[in-house]
């Protein structure tokens, strides 16, 4: 798996630090133009991540690597856990470079002369567990959007496989709406979420508990992943 790990970021290298930049760029535009440090965190946090796997699985399919991969002395198993655990390392290392942004465009807003700072870029308009939330809350929709895409990537390919992700998404977003009713009941249950989350620390209670559902969501989809894999036919 090691292995695996090392052969993504070397293949990923300089169009990673492409995407970083593109992504930091992004990032601080809608953190300043749209006055709000959550944008900018999601930015950071969402795009890197999906960029890198779709980049990825591209690079699969290019020249036959993907064919010729499996002729050196590493596992089908091998290569499914390495990609996920690749995946899950830069999620990380996006969020963490996510909160790293926040604490600086805060920073800066702070330093600036009373009255001239953005006002949602102040320290007031965002406390460390709207911020460690709205962070958390990132990663768990990549992590379950990572989740839905990989299996159908390993075993339809990146060509395929992408026309089918946009169709499984719609299908879970429709059968997620009809299940938890019409729009009112949407609002009020979105309206009773904000109202409990303002109260006390349940940004952090709720983060927690979200990602501990997600890694959980994130290891069974690789394990269906593996098994998807073992049985593609090239």
């Amino acid at each position: 798996m090691k292995t695996m790990i090392v052969a993504d970021f070397s293949t990923m290298r300089s169009a990673l630090l492409q995407l970083v930049g593109i992504c930091l760029i992004i990032a601080v535009f809608m953190g300043v133009v749209a006055d709000t440090v959550v944008g900018a965190i999601a930015a950071i946090t969402a795009m890197l991540p999906f960029m890198f796997l779709f980049s990825l699985a591209a690079t699969d399919e290019q020249n036959g690597w993907e064919r010729f991969r499996l002729t050196m002395p590493i596992t089908r198993r091998q290569v499914v856990f390495g990609r996920y655990a690749s995946l899950a390392l830069l999620t990380v290392a996006a969020a963490l470079f996510g909160l790293l942004l926040a604490a600086v465009i805060i920073g800066v807003a702070t330093a600036l002369p009373a009255g001239t700072a953005p006002a949602g870029l102040t320290a007031e308009a965002n406390p460390p567990a709207l911020i460690i939330g709205a962070t958390a809350g990132t990663v768990v929709v990549i992590a379950v959007g990572s989740s839905v895409a990989l299996p159908l990537i390993t075993r339809f390919g990146m060509t395929r496989g992408a026309r089918i992700v946009p169709l499984v998404v719609v299908l879970v977003m429709s059968a997620a709406i009809g299940f938890i009713g019409d729009g009112a009941a949407i609002d009020s249950a979105l309206a009773g979420l904000v109202q409990w989350l303002d109260t006390g620390n349940n940004y952090l209670f709720l983060a927690v508990a979200m990602l501990l559902v997600v890694a959980a969501i994130y290891v069974a989809s690789a394990f269906l992943s593996a098994k998807l894999y073992e049985g593609r036919e090239f």
